[in-house]
């Protein structure tokens, strides 16, 4: 009987120390999920702040509401490719935006110009990164906000 009340003694505090020790571990998860989610409003903040500081050109694109793409746009667009990228791979731009669950086209906006973003490391886009290395006057943050208008305006237009 000594060895039972031992492990009684010993198994009992030691199991309720465990379960003490795993609730303040899954305290911890909790507050770091409540602060990754602060995180990403503040982050999804700043992106959508240095988008609209970028998103104009009078060139490419017209300010007209919502803005639109200009001819030299379309242009620029083929010239460099993103037309063939797009074809190609729309369904990866199409989740990306889907996967913001955007509310208005305006959230659709911006998430588009963020897809561009996201997946520019992408092996597709190599013939752009290519075309803007190789033209160094060409403006980066340009062609993605011109792409990201092109792809809005395909997400917008697809079936449902």
């Amino acid at each position: 009987m000594t060895i039972v009340n031992l492990l009684i003694a010993i198994g009992i505090p030691a199991i309720i120390g465990g379960l003490i020790y795993i609730g303040r571990k899954l305290q911890v998860l909790d507050d770091l999920k409540h602060t990754m989610e602060k995180m990403k409003v503040n982050l999804k903040v700043v992106c959508d702040s240095l988008i609209q500081l970028n998103l104009l050109d009078g060139n490419k694109l017209h300010t007209y509401s919502p803005i639109k793409i200009t001819d030299i746009g379309k242009e620029y667009l083929k010239k460099i490719g993103f037309d063939k990228i797009f074809a190609e791979n729309s369904q990866d731009f199409f989740d990306s935006i889907k996967s913001e669950r955007p509310q208005t086209d305006y959230d659709i906006e911006n998430a588009a110009i963020r897809s561009i973003y996201a997946l520019f490391d992408k092996p597709y886009f190599n013939p752009i990164k290519d075309y803007l290395y190789n033209n160094p006057k060409e403006d980066r943050k340009e062609m993605m906000s011109v792409a990201g208008i092109y792809v809005r305006d395909k997400y917008l237009q697809r079936p449902l």
